[in-house]
């Protein structure tokens, strides 16, 4: 299995934007198809499209914030989940931004049992004492 990130473009944005969570993970992560728009008007944004071998599964945004890069966004579809794809992802991602000279990765979790801290502690990210929009932050250095 081939798991890639590719740009948004043309060819892909109605399939990225037509994927789902499952039912109970909806109220965790906003639908692919804000994080396509937002990523368009974010200035300096990377907005990627995961693909498992040709399939796109799922869409991520990073953004800068304060300096450093902050994943905004991370979902895979309901249907391709417990793959190992998004963790390959998060490891693509980590060498993109490594590559850009980047040393730090953070992101936030809504903080619910059942949720994703677990999959982000597996990923090689921790704790902080800080916030983002009254959610945990984790980082991840480079």
């Amino acid at each position: 299995m081939d798991v890639l990130l590719l740009p948004l473009s043309r060819e892909n944005v109605r399939a990225v934007c037509e994927l789902r969570l499952a039912e109970d993970q909806r109220h965790l992560v906003a639908p692919a198809a804000y994080t396509v728009a937002e990523g368009n008007y974010e200035p300096g944004a990377i907005l990627r499209a995961i693909y498992r071998d040709d399939t796109p599964v799922g869409v991520l945004l990073v953004e800068i914030e304060n300096g450093i890069p902050h994943l905004v966004r991370f979902m895979v579809d309901a249907d391709h989940q417990g793959r190992k794809i998004g963790s390959r992802a998060v490891e693509l991602l980590v060498d993109e931004l490594r590559a850009g000279g980047w040393t730090t990765l953070e992101t936030s979790v809504v903080p619910v049992e059942g949720g994703a801290e677990g999959f982000w502690r597996r990923c090689g990210f921790h704790g902080t004492d800080r916030t983002h929009y009254g959610e945990p932050v984790f980082v991840r250095p480079l």
